[in-house]
């Protein structure tokens, strides 16, 4: 499943973290404005930097989405764009969709940790996941369907330990869920592109979700459903 907006907290992780962070206006909710999906059919995406290499992952991997939506991505180096990509050193995160409007000429995804040495399950993973933010989604962990047990402890502990993360953070990026009425979603699906990875560890039953690499068919039929 996906689950529509975004938290509205941005949290950045030190040192050269794996995991995305989702950026964007918290919406629908109290505010009671429309979704953010893009109403359009193609999406002009431009890149403000990288190599020569790292472009064209993003091409190679992003249209995936394509195969199952109705919408298209136009590559493009100038002129007005709607998606702008850097790959500046540091953290992974992408505004969640139509809330890019609001950052013109400024980067709206980032992929932060590609290199010389990245495999084509990393690229499939990172690139993937980004670009279902930038299509409105946002992370399969925090979905009103799901009832995972964490064990809070351990879990608030490897996020201090390994990015910085207060406690409060962990609480809202990782443990809080969103209400039904804030969220567009189909069935929880730990298979799903947009989800966490989690140890079995950080949970109370040995639940874990593996480091998803590819759409799930849930991913696909939904994403078909948002842009038929």
């Amino acid at each position: 499943m996906f689950v529509l907006l975004v938290s509205n907290q941005v949290v950045f992780a030190k040192g050269n973290p794996k995991i995305c962070t989702e950026l964007g206006d918290s919406s629908l909710g109290a505010t009671g404005r429309e979704s953010l999906f893009w109403k359009k059919p193609k999406l002009r995406v431009e890149f403000l930097d990288g190599s020569e290499e790292q472009k064209q992952k993003v091409r190679e991997f992003a249209v995936e989405w394509s195969k199952y939506a109705n919408i298209k991505f136009e590559f493009v180096e100038t002129g007005s764009s709607d998606i702008r990509i850097s790959f500046k050193k540091g953290g992974s995160w992408s505004y969640i969709g139509t809330s890019a409007e609001k950052h013109l000429k400024q980067a709206t995804m980032n992929f932060g940790w590609f290199d010389e040495d990245t495999t084509n399950e990393e690229f499939s993973r990172v690139i993937l996941h980004e670009f279902g933010h930038a299509l409105g989604l946002v992370h399969e962990h925090k979905s009103p369907g799901a009832t995972i047990k964490w064990n809070e402890s351990v879990v608030i502990k490897y996020y201090k330990d390994n990015f910085g993360w207060s406690a409060n953070a962990v609480r809202e990026s990782i443990f809080k869920k969103y209400n039904e009425n804030q969220v567009n979603r189909s069935a929880y699906d730990p298979k799903s592109i947009m989800h966490y990875h989690i140890e079995e560890a950080w949970t109370m039953d040995d639940f874990s979700v593996d480091w998803n690499t590819k759409l799930s068919e849930t991913d696909k039929s939904f994403i078909k459903k948002i842009y038929p």
